[in-house]
């Protein structure tokens, strides 16, 4: 990848030759077409070229779905043409696979929907109730950069893939609890759930948010 400066390609877009050009806030880049492998450099392939291709793979296949979330959870991530979901991709595919066989395996406790600073929730559970899922914590207001206006951001994915729950501006640090309201629908669905903290810089109106945590299926 490259920042186009020259005058004559800069507001360039689509593909000339074996580079593509594309435009990111304004700015125009250009990266080489990835090459195609023919059957017989595929056979001579390594295992440990195989894994790191896998571990692409399941880490795109994740997180295509959840981009809209990885917007809000990395938004502290953007530098040039690297966005929040290049760092998310970034994050996922060194951190969150493990080991089955000779194979690596992407662990869904491991992944972060948000990273950043801010100082996470203290003690978090969460449950089902009535009204859909119920997150709690412990306030710690005032420990280190916390505030007891920081906003709660939950979110809850389908084991199975098929939907989401969210909510990026919740109820506040010293609250303890949000609940997120569920359709009918999912009421018989089970979900991988995470909470962090967000907390709104009052003269840039930016978030700096908290490293997510995991908290399990519900």
């Amino acid at each position: 990848m490259a920042r186009i400066t020259n005058s004559l390609l800069e507001g360039l877009s689509g593909s000339i030759g074996e580079l593509v050009f594309y435009k990111i806030d304004g700015k125009t880049y250009s990266r080489r077409k990835p090459g195609k492998q023919s059957t017989t450099t595929k056979a001579k392939t390594s295992p440990a070229k195989r894994r790191s291709q896998s571990v692409m793979s399941q880490t795109h296949a994740f997180l295509r779905n959840i981009s809209q979330i990885l917007r809000f959870g990395y938004q502290t991530h953007t530098d040039g043409a690297s966005r929040p979901y290049h760092a998310a991709v970034s994050y996922t595919s060194k951190n969150c696979f493990k080991f089955e066989g000779d194979s690596k395996v992407l662990d869904i406790g491991l992944v972060k929907v948000s990273r950043g600073t801010l100082l996470g929730p203290q003690a978090p559970t969460v449950k089902r109730i009535p009204e859909g899922v119920e997150f709690s914590w412990a306030d710690n207001s005032w420990q280190g950069s916390a505030k007891p206006t920081d906003q709660v951001f939950v979110f809850l994915h389908s084991t199975t893939g098929g939907g989401s729950e969210w909510e990026f501006l919740g109820c506040a640090r010293a609250t303890g609890k949000h609940v997120l309201a569920l359709q009918s629908t999912y009421l018989n669905t089970q979900f991988h759930a995470w909470i962090a903290f967000s907390q709104e810089n009052p003269w840039t109106k930016k978030r700096a948010l908290s490293d997510s945590v995991y908290l399990g299926i519900v």
